[in-house]
């Protein structure tokens, strides 16, 4: 998309010395002065727009034509179409801004809008079709409900099974069934992780399920929940919440399992005996929860990388399915929020979640 901006940009450019009317603009100018990139415009995937500050087109490609539904000159006022205060302002300001904004007519689609300044009192516009990857996502998402929802009754069935079987076999089969078990435990784990994460990236978290609730209580929660896991290892927690109330707008449900996930892999990568840092306190208007543990530490080639579906640090193994991250970075992204990583090999990791006192975008 630079390089295009650039493109039109250089195109504008090469028609300074001759003032034209918008009537006139692209016919005589456009052709005669650069037959070249009025060729390659002609010919994008892309929409192109020029529009002055006022709204008024000045140059409309054909893909633009068609997403817009521009069959006819003269071309109509650009604020008139999308019906949005943001765009316009952007354009009236000469602002850089992307969009993404849903229309019904011509046809049904999902725009990706892109305004940046050319030249003083004109605007450039970038229109590009997300429709086909819209189907994709739901295609994916309904893929992945409907894989869920059939896995879910022999899974369950086998694990019912499995637990019976442990009780009463013969010594020497124990090992077997616990490493069904233990699988067959992954693998719904896997499936539900699945479940939520699409969720999170096709709906995000609905309006209905934020509410009022104590930060101290969430993360209290995730403790306890842990508590058992962790007191295996021998691991013990130290929360050093203030004494203030932790108040924020948000989905209790979703940033339980957020900070589940981040003291889950605490535990996991910490060795026996060690300490699990939660801290808690006010920064710049933000909650800033912080979760620090004493484990082997993350590289700085792989810190870009934790968050993505799937993705196994090199000292991971088989541990875990890899989603856990990605869960939380929808999760805190959802309440308007972020996650860092601090962390240097052989020195522990610190995860440090930011949240906003209010709500944020959902």
């Amino acid at each position: 998309m630079a390089l295009l901006a650039f493109a039109l940009g250089f195109w504008l450019a090469s028609r300074k010395k001759k003032k034209l009317s918008p009537a006139i603009y692209e016919k005589e100018n456009s052709r005669e002065k650069t037959p070249e990139l009025h060729s390659l415009l002609e010919r994008l995937d892309e929409g192109v727009l020029i529009c002055q500050k006022d709204g008024r087109i000045l140059y409309a490609n054909p893909r633009s034509r068609v997403f817009l539904g521009l069959t006819k000159d003269p071309l109509p006022n650009i604020f008139e179409i999308m019906r949005d205060p943001a765009f316009e302002e952007a354009v009236r300001h000469q602002m850089e801004k992307t969009f993404e904004k849903e229309f019904f007519w011509p046809a049904h689609r999902l725009l990706s809008v892109a305004v940046f300044p050319l030249e003083t009192g004109l605007s450039g516009v970038i229109i590009q079709d997300l429709t086909p990857f819209k189907r994709l996502l739901i295609m994916r998402r309904d893929f992945i409900t409907h894989l869920a929802h059939e896995f879910r009754t022999p899974l369950t069935a086998i694990e019912g099974y499995a637990e019976n079987l442990l009780e009463e076999a013969p010594e020497e089969f124990k090992a077997d069934l616990e490493v069904i078990l233990k699988n067959t435990r992954r693998l719904a784990k896997l499936l539900k992780d699945l479940q939520v994460l699409s969720r999170l990236e096709l709906q995000g978290i609905p309006e209905e399920d934020f509410e009022p609730l104590e930060l101290k209580e969430v993360l209290s929660t995730a403790i306890e929940t842990l508590f058992p896991e962790a007191s295996k290892k021998g691991i013990s927690f130290h929360f050093r919440p203030p004494s203030q109330k932790i108040l924020l707008r948000g989905s209790f449900d979703d940033l339980l399992r957020a900070f589940i996930n981040l003291l889950e892999n605490a535990v996991k990568f910490s060795p026996e005996g060690g300490v699990i840092l939660i801290d808690l306190k006010e920064e710049n208007g933000l909650w800033r929860v912080e979760i620090e543990d004493q484990g082997p530490g993350i590289s700085d080639s792989e810190k870009e990388r934790i968050f993505e579906r799937f993705y196994k640090g090199r000292k991971t193994s088989s541990k875990g399915t890899g989603l856990g991250l990605a869960i939380v970075k929808h999760v805190v992204q959802a309440h308007g929020g972020r996650v860092e990583v601090k962390s240097f090999p052989g020195r522990g990791t610190k995860f440090v979640v930011f949240l906003p006192k209010e709500k944020g975008a959902a």
